[in-house]
């Protein structure tokens, strides 16, 4: 059959395929995709809550598609496109040589690889976000039990499946672009109403109907079961935090001056070091009497970064050698704040680079959020 032949309205017929939820589901996952890479790569980082959003919501789709896959109408079904691998070999390469391609109501092979592809790269992508968000930001229901080196790892394997489905959207929208072409089916519209125009001779498959009970059920089961175990993990204290009791020296002594920092914010040797000459404290003369310098040494070793297991306390217990106990000249300081514009440095409300409170409001729990991030306007 030529392309032409293809193309002739007049020897089709139109065929309802994608049923309502298939079609809901489908864009939707399209939104959460974009926000995801939005609020995940281009926006500022205190727009992690959106990203987590974004991320619960593809969660809840990839159930809900599975299950689908299983109970839903015919060409929802995840069988109806499973394809012997000389299939989709033929038709990647009908595709790759411009050739006219088979019609198929349902999905095409490719098509189908892709999606079977997709549903596994975005699993992947959301299992590590939920590893990465307990261990690295002690936020989510895996804080409790995921370490920081554990979550580091995650948000590796995070990254490279992002880039990943990245590359995977870009092909699947040139496949979709060269089908449209080559078939003259309207496959973006087709997603939209759920009907395909196909040619008459197109075979299809005896229809069945979606069972929206069994559906329904599994989906309750899942969510009861994974649900109930995601919540029991929920209720377990983060692991990387430690009880920091307060300590009136350090807060009535050092907070003369500036707001005392969080003790994970540097290394113990840092932290002695610094305590050890306040004759010359940045350039002042901080010197207190030797009881109160022990005892603020003490506090300051015993709950210094070696005492946490945060993205903070691991981040800055690398600090520079020239200077040791600056917070602000630790790598990980430059690399967080190299996108910053140093006129907002300047404000009044901020004043100085280190004046960590100004940006991050919950700066003295330690944990430093990125949904706590608020850059204060000038006044």
């Amino acid at each position: 059959m030529s392309t032409a032949q293809h193309k002739n309205p007049t020897q089709n017929r139109p065929v309802k395929v994608w049923d309502l939820p298939t079609r809901v589901f489908h864009w939707t996952l399209v939104a959460m995709v974009l926000m995801g890479y939005l609020t995940g790569w281009v926006f500022p980082e205190n727009t992690m809550g959106l990203h987590l959003w974004a991320g619960y919501i593809t969660v809840s789709l990839l159930v809900f598609r599975l299950t689908w896959g299983a109970f839903g109408s015919e060409y929802a079904r995840l069988e109806t496109f499973t394809f012997h691998p000389v299939h989709i070999l033929q038709h990647m390469k009908e595709l790759a040589t411009l050739r006219p391609v088979k019609h198929y109501i349902g999905h095409n092979p490719t098509g189908s690889l892709m999606v079977f592809g997709l549903l596994i790269v975005l699993s992947v992508i959301t299992l590590s976000g939920l590893i990465m968000l307990g261990g690295e930001e002690n936020q989510g229901p895996l804080a409790g039990v995921a370490s920081y080196a554990l979550g580091d790892v995650a948000k590796d394997v995070h990254e490279a499946f992002v880039i990943l489905l990245l590359m995977m959207i870009v092909l699947h929208v040139g496949g979709v672009y060269m089908e449209i072409k080559l078939t003259g089916e309207k496959l973006v519209r087709a997603m939209i109403t759920g009907l395909k125009s196909v040619p008459k001779n197109t075979p299809a498959l005896k229809h069945r109907k979606a069972r929206v009970l069994p559906a329904t059920l599994t989906i309750a089961a899942f969510v009861g079961v994974v649900g109930s175990a995601l919540w029991y993990l929920s209720t377990m204290p983060p692991s990387g935090l430690t009880y920091l009791p307060p300590n009136q020296a350090y807060e009535s002594q050092c907070g003369d001056c500036h707001r005392p920092y969080h003790p994970s914010l540097l290394p113990a040797a840092s932290w002695t070091k610094m305590m050890a000459d306040l004759s010359d404290h940045f350039g002042e003369d901080a010197s207190l009497d030797d009881a109160t310098v022990a005892q603020i040494t003490a506090y300051l070793v015993q709950y210094g970064s070696e005492a946490w297991d945060t993205e903070a306390a691991n981040r800055f217990r690398i600090v520079d050698p020239a200077a040791p106990f600056q917070i602000t000249k630790t790598p990980y300081w430059i690399n967080k704040h190299e996108d910053i514009a140093p006129a907002i440095f300047k404000r009044k409300t901020v004043s100085v680079p280190s004046n960590c409170p100004a940006c991050h409001t919950d700066d003295y729990s330690g944990r430093f959020d990125d949904q706590k991030i608020k850059i204060p306007e000038e006044k």
